[in-house]
């Protein structure tokens, strides 16, 4: 099935892109190493490219420019607007070959040919299917033991991964076996892709240092049942301005489910936290309870006041829309909600803690632990 990409041009005119082809690719780069994905997108009038590589010894992406003339493919890097390395490549059946040059016009022989994905097969429990090479990263992923912390008198312990700026933590010693052996296998997954979307985090600005997302995860709830922890990330991947967000995780130690927000809270029977099957029965019960009920619980401590002018003062949290879908934040003390703004008021998502007490007359009656 193609998948089609429509774009609107001034005097609304359409030209409807549809994916032709994508190649997955893997071979070599002079004595390198090398995986590449090019995306074709075909219309009546003209084709596009889109092309991102790796080296192995790196799996930082690097977002390419690309052209097509012909059966010869042409790739550029090109940070501000000087072009720092360049692919002549021709494609031969299923295969790629051609060369390489730097900025100096060294050149490399280029040999690439189909990935062969029975060589990454993987158990793991993460989506591959639009980042498939993800599956390549993920055999190359490399974790080391940083440090051991404390929290309530638990041991937690520490990974970061070779390729990247990705820390993230596993269950300790004194944790049961048994909470281990559930626990730390969830963990290690939520690591795997917070690292791959940091591989992944690239632009046709600059090179990847394999930094462009600054996250940081902390526990903030733990005892013998419930792990809860929020990862807040700020992260510039290209594109016209940075972004950044928090998201809030409860983990029952006991068979690895986790819960969702609706799962601990029902301000209404019709709760339901399936928005993949039921979207609109979901987003239905966050606009009409869940959004209205949970503003006016925040609001009886917080007495919020409606701006005079939102365009000056955008900060409206009187207004609903903006408690539909918060980020939490399961903690000791209570739950804690950020409201979700539009990009250019981000700056407002301040977050506000709601204490346990009260929130008990909402708890979901599927929630199997007291609040």
């Amino acid at each position: 099935m193609k998948k089609c990409f429509f774009y609107l041009f001034i005097l609304y005119s359409t030209i409807a892109f549809c994916q032709d082809k994508i190649y997955y690719l893997e071979g070599t780069l002079g004595k390198s190493t090398i995986f590449m994905t090019i995306q074709v997108y075909k219309s009546d009038k003209e084709t596009n490219l889109t092309a991102v590589y790796f080296y192995k010894n790196s799996l930082k992406d690097i977002k390419l420019e690309a052209k097509l003339k012909d059966n010869n493919y042409t790739f550029y890097f090109k940070p501000g607007d000087v072009i720092t390395e360049k692919f002549y490549l021709k494609k031969s059946g299923n295969n790629f070959e051609g060369f390489w040059y730097d900025a100096k016009e060294k050149q490399l022989a280029v040999h690439l040919e189909p990935v062969n994905f029975e060589n990454y097969k993987s158990n793991i429990k993460i989506r591959f299917d639009d980042e498939r090479l993800n599956l390549v990263k993920y055999k190359f992923l490399e974790f080391k033991k940083q440090k051991t912390t404390l929290y309530n008198n638990k041991e937690i312990v520490w990974y970061s991964e070779k390729h990247c700026d990705s820390d993230f933590f596993r269950l300790g010693a004194d944790f049961s076996e048994k909470n281990k052996t559930v626990i730390n296998p969830i963990l290690e997954q939520i690591h795997i892709q917070n690292t791959l979307n940091q591989l992944n985090c690239s632009s046709s600005f600059e090179y990847s240092n394999g930094q462009g997302i600054e996250s940081t995860a902390t526990i903030n709830f733990l005892n013998t049942n419930l792990l809860g922890f929020e990862i807040f990330a700020s992260y510039y991947c290209g594109g016209a301005h940075p972004d950044f967000g928090g998201s809030g995780y409860l983990i029952d130690l006991n068979n690895g489910k986790q819960y969702e927000i609706d799962d601990i809270l029902a301000f209404d029977k019709s709760v339901t936290g399936d928005k993949e099957n039921n979207f609109d029965a979901f987003s239905k019960y966050r606009t009409d309870y869940f959004a209205p009920k949970l503003l006016a619980v925040i609001n009886s401590q917080e007495h919020f006041e409606k701006p005079k002018n939102v365009d000056d003062e955008p900060c409206d949290y009187t207004n609903e829309e903006y408690w539909n879908f918060p980020s939490w934040s399961y903690t000791e003390k209570g739950i804690e909600f950020t409201p979700t703004f539009y990009r250019a008021a981000r700056a407002c998502e301040d977050s506000f803690l709601v204490p346990f007490e009260k929130l008990k007359k909402y708890k979901n009656p599927k929630f199997p632990y007291s609040l």
